[in-house]
């Protein structure tokens, strides 16, 4: 699971952020990162073999290689991802990909946050109950902008493993019906004129995503949930 990239104000973004991206069936782990955003505990005692884990995942994420990434999930969560969904999950895993976690991340070892869990069961729920949670926060540098990637932990066999959760049915119905309106913002980002579309993609190319979706706003009118949503429809061209 994976909530990113939110900007300047936490809290007002991350609500901004499960409006604009969780409504428009984007992805499921916004409701639980715009929860966990206020005032959690972190456990700096974050055991080897889960920074190992940790730098396998990012590692993979960077690469946008999926198989990696879905060989460090367990075979449960795996069995989530089937022949009729599969485009689904590899639509939303290449949104979540949009941008590099930097090296300089923070790692925070917790117990599971059940409210987090009872929260996002109509969304999403887990093949088997997580045990810890791993959270992995970063800043891009020089900039207000950064994230956070969630990860629900399991231990087999001796090593801990990514719990990765299965959308329900009604999400994945959601996200399906939802398609019209990502690409009505990907029309609407490719129509954008110079000089603005170069000061854009100057400042999403430099991880200034919340910086663009201000001058966009600025420029083009409308509100914040627009405006993010239109630069994310930009960041998609430049893939």
């Amino acid at each position: 699971m994976h909530a990113r990239t939110l900007h300047g104000n936490l809290n007002y973004r991350a609500e901004v952020f499960v409006k604009s991206v969780l409504q428009p069936g984007i992805w499921i782990a916004a409701a639980i990162f715009a929860t966990t955003l206020h005032g959690r505990a972190q456990d700096t005692s974050v055991p080897p073999e889960v920074k190992a884990l940790a730098a396998q995942y990012v590692a993979a994420f960077n690469a946008k290689d999926k198989p990696r990434i879905a060989s460090l999930y367990l075979p449960e969560s795996r069995g989530c991802i089937t022949p009729s969904n599969r485009d689904v999950y590899d639509a939303i895993q290449s949104m979540d990909m949009r941008d590099r976690i930097p090296p300089q991340y923070q790692l925070s070892f917790l117990a599971v946050n059940e409210s987090n869990l009872k929260a996002a069961a109509s969304l999403a729920t887990y093949a088997v109950r997580p045990e810890r949670e791993l959270h992995i926060d970063y800043q891009y540098p020089g900039t207000n902008d950064g994230g956070q990637s969630f990860i629900a932990l399991v231990r087999r066999n001796g090593r801990w493993m990514i719990d990765f959760p299965c959308m329900t049915p009604a999400a994945i119905q959601d996200f399906r019906d939802s398609a019209a309106d990502r690409e009505h913002y990907k029309v609407v980002a490719a129509g954008i004129k110079e000089p603005l579309r170069s000061q854009l993609l100057a400042m999403v190319r430099a991880h200034q995503d919340g910086e663009a979706a201000t001058r966009y706003q600025q420029v083009a009118g409308g509100d914040m949930r627009t405006a993010m949503l239109v630069i994310n429809g930009l960041k998609d061209q430049l893939r």
